[in-house]
């Protein structure tokens, strides 16, 4: 079988972060995020295929398939999440007037703030060494 890119998944990345928010969940309560049963099901077949999430059948009275994240899947979870932030905030600074002059004014001695999630790194620092943007 052809291992599949997690990132060409379709509908994987909301897939993932639903998950990284919600825990251990029943499929159909994924539904919240997409509408069709058809491709949800061909979406997570494709994430368990490259080893992001697992999933359990039980039966409760009826059948009930649990999903949740793999330790792999929670990594690049994590790392989504991390990247929407830093997406989010970017487009936040982009949004600010003069905010390049507010940066600069608020950079303490000794330790420089990150302009994308506010992380304080040592001056010599170039690239912040929590999510990795570049400092100014």
């Amino acid at each position: 079988m052809e291992m599949v890119d997690p990132l060409d998944i379709r509908h994987g990345n909301k897939i993932l972060l639903f998950l990284l928010e919600k825990g251990e969940i029943k499929k159909t309560d994924l539904l919240e995020i997409m509408s069709s049963s058809d491709s949800l099901s061909r979406s997570l077949q494709d994430l368990i295929n490259a080893g992001l999430i697992e999933s359990e059948t039980i039966i409760q009275g009826r059948k009930v398939i649990l999903t949740k994240l793999t330790p792999l899947g929670r990594t690049v979870a994590e790392q989504l999440k991390k990247a929407d932030s830093i997406i989010e905030n970017y487009n936040n600074k982009q949004k600010t007037p003069n905010s390049n002059t507010l940066e600069k004014q608020e950079t303490v001695s000794n330790i420089t703030e990150c302009p994308i999630c506010g992380y304080k790194n040592p001056e010599h620092a170039k690239f912040c060494m929590d999510c990795g943007g570049k400092l100014e």
